[in-house]
């Protein structure tokens, strides 16, 4: 049994897991799909209290709306495959991830349309204002997220769309 933190606006992209994964919102507000694509129309809501499944093998994946924890347990040993590559990027170059729970290897190729925005732009946007902290890209979903962070310390992650990069004068 573990349990794992979601700032606002994460997208979890699809996964997989050996073994069936029992989860259990413990705060916030997070939605559950299952399929190999990220489809906002087959999430499924689920607030603070309400359990949820994922088969083993089942690709799935999730959305926070808000700041989550959630309690996962199940029978191990338990694992985490992305179903289609994940790159991830840091303020130490960019990695590619195949678990969405360990660190990712370093990559020299970066997808075009990935990764607009760098690591330490400053953006605006509907959920606020801060610091870009670090991105994750999947090109096989079109789906790229940034993760923010505001001047108090407080994070969100938002994707492209949602900001404009304000110009350092």
């Amino acid at each position: 049994m573990f349990r794992i933190h979601q700032d606002a606006g994460y997208i979890t992209l699809p996964h997989t897991h050996p073994i069936d994964e029992n989860i259990t919102v413990v705060k916030g507000s997070w939605s559950l799909g299952m399929g190999r694509r990220f489809n906002r129309a087959a999430l499924k809501p689920m607030d603070t209290g309400t359990f949820g499944m994922a088969p083993k093998n089942m690709a799935h994946f999730a959305w926070s709306k808000t700041e989550t924890i959630l309690q996962i347990h199940g029978i191990g040993p338990f694992a985490s495959t992305v179903v289609e590559p994940v790159y991830e990027l840091t303020d130490k170059g960019i990695f590619m991830l195949t678990s969405l729970l360990l660190p990712g290897s370093p990559t020299s190729s970066n997808p075009p349309d990935c990764f607009a925005l760098k690591v330490g732009a400053k953006v605006r946007g509907e959920a606020g204002e801060g610091i870009v902290v670090g991105a994750r890209c999947s090109p096989s979903n079109q789906i790229t997220q940034y993760w923010v962070q505001r001047a108090n310390g407080e994070r969100f992650w938002a994707g492209f769309q949602d900001f404009q990069e304000l110009k350092t004068r």
